[in-house]
């Protein structure tokens, strides 16, 4: 179904209904979606597909809710899922369950937010095809050491969500991706490599076949991933620290985005009593952190599953904690203000509040000319950071570029996460090191942030993961940013 069919198809369902005292809530989706797999010259797969359905959430009088889904987009399906719910939502009362009624305080809305992507299907499945397999064969002649991978999604997600309040919002949501994986052996050892680029339809395959950007870009990190493979391991301990805009985003979204959601504020660093420790100072005054929608973005989400605007939050200003991502259920309980912050993977699934698009901010920033090659680009910040006296030819400090994942105890603060390698800038020659663990106290990394380095890139793209559901991430910072030594951020070694 397209965005204006699926808006009739709510609007039907909520005449249908007598809610009485009690508070409707209807989503109605339909995602569309195509996709490619290559490895090493090969066409591995070719898949189309989507999934369409609604997801309905009843609320009685008292604030108690039922929640009911299927995936057959209907008004028959509709009335019965609302007469599921409710049934849910009686029995849940009956067993004493926990009311809510914040719904009933927000704001009717009616807007309609139009695709801004060309039509899913102009690039036929056949040009498609044709052109990720020269993208594909043109990343293995540019690095033709490594075993390649490559894969394009494209996808369309529409929604509409209504609520018994005469609410009604609606839009789509396209994303775009092309992907190079790449592996290299080396002195029987391996490393590997994932870069990408990701836009709102298949015109990016188009820029890329035009610009070659993701191609000298996953040749340049193979190159890395090439010379980490036979690197030695680094002495673990605490080093003044340069991280990539990737890591960046990791560490902004892991380490601090989780710990100001509102549903989670009892086990939070950053909660007490279940409150926002709203005013506490958790940076340097020129650090700030804000998650918010941009359109064209990976995760852009113009409003929450709940039919309320995707507000851009402020979490952290002039190293201030000032706000938390709120939706509508649990801002109030967490000390915060609602900010549509509600996120679901799917109309099977009920929104938790989550975030989009995180960006580390830093104000003392310094700028350089970009050369157009990774280890060009690390020359011109460390000769950028030499001049300034943040570090000194001779002492180890270290550029960690590349973010492979990790871990964070949201309760303690304690974050683990990994990089794909690891470059010393206090020498001359730029000592490459294996990859090692960055690891320690939220914190005390982000009081460590002093200073960022050349232009502010938030396309650092992923997908998180919370409560069993999925949804796309995505965010950055400067080009690069430099932490001073703290004995709370450590690197460990071998292990």
């Amino acid at each position: 179904m397209q965005q204006n069919e699926l808006a009739i198809l709510v609007d039907a369902i909520l005449k249908k209904v007598a809610h009485g005292d009690g508070y409707v809530i209807v989503r109605a989706e339909s995602r569309r979606e195509r996709s490619l797999r290559l490895s090493n010259g090969r066409l591995e797969r070719v898949a189309t597909g989507g999934d369409e359905g609604l997801g309905v959430q009843v609320f009685t009088a008292q604030g108690v809710s039922g929640f009911a889904s299927a995936d057959v987009l209907s008004l028959e399906t509709g009335l019965r899922l609302v007469e599921r719910a409710l049934s849910l939502a009686q029995r849940n009362e009956r067993l004493g369950a926990k009311n809510n009624r914040e719904i009933w305080k927000a704001k009717p809305l009616q807007a309609e937010v139009k695709n801004p992507a060309r039509s899913f299907g102009e690039v036929p499945l056949a040009e498609l095809q044709t052109r990720c397999l020269a993208l594909h064969e043109g990343v293995r002649k540019a690095f033709p050491e490594a075993v390649w991978q490559s894969s394009f999604r494209q996808v369309e997600d529409s929604w509409c969500i209504g609520r018994s309040d005469g609410t009604r919002v609606s839009f789509t949501i396209p994303r775009a991706v092309l992907m190079h994986q790449g592996t290299v052996h080396q002195e029987g050892k391996s490393a590997s490599t994932l870069v990408h680029r990701s836009g709102t339809d298949a015109q990016i395959l188009g820029e890329e076949q035009t610009d070659h950007r993701l191609e000298r870009k996953a040749a340049e990190r193979a190159e890395l991933a090439r010379a980490v493979s036979t690197a030695p391991f680094l002495a673990s301990g605490h080093y003044p620290l340069v991280i990539d805009y990737g890591l960046a985003k990791g560490l902004a979204h892991e380490a601090f985005g989780h710990a100001v959601e509102s549903d989670h504020m009892q086990e939070s660093v950053l909660g007490e009593q279940g409150k926002l420790k709203r005013g506490l100072k958790v940076a340097r005054p020129s650090v700030h952190i804000m998650d918010g929608p941009l359109p064209g973005d990976w995760a852009y989400q113009p409003f929450s599953a709940n039919g309320l605007p995707r507000e851009t939050v402020r979490i952290v200003q002039n190293g201030i904690l000032e706000a938390g991502l709120g939706d509508i259920f649990s801002a109030a309980e967490a000390g915060m203000a609602v900010s549509g912050a509600g996120r679901a993977e799917s109309y099977a699934h009920v929104p938790l509040p989550r975030m989009s698009n995180i960006r580390l901010i830093v104000d003392e920033a310094a700028e350089f000319q970009e050369s157009g090659t990774l280890m060009g680009d690390v020359r011109r910040m460390r000769e950028v950071l030499l001049e300034r006296g943040e570090i000194k030819a001779g002492e180890k400090t270290l550029l960690l570029l590349g973010y492979r994942g990790g871990q964070v105890n949201p309760k303690t603060g304690d974050f683990v996460f990994q990089c794909e390698g690891i470059v010393d800038l206090g020498d001359e020659d730029l000592r490459i090191y294996r990859p090692s663990i960055f690891s320690g106290k939220i914190l005390s990394a982000l009081q460590a942030i002093k200073l960022g380095v050349g232009a502010e890139a938030f396309d650092a793209i992923g997908t998180c993961g919370k409560g069993g559901q999925s949804v796309p991430s995505s965010g950055g910072s400067s080009r690069f940013i430099f932490l001073e030594v703290s004995d709370q951020v450590s690197l460990g070694g071998e292990g």
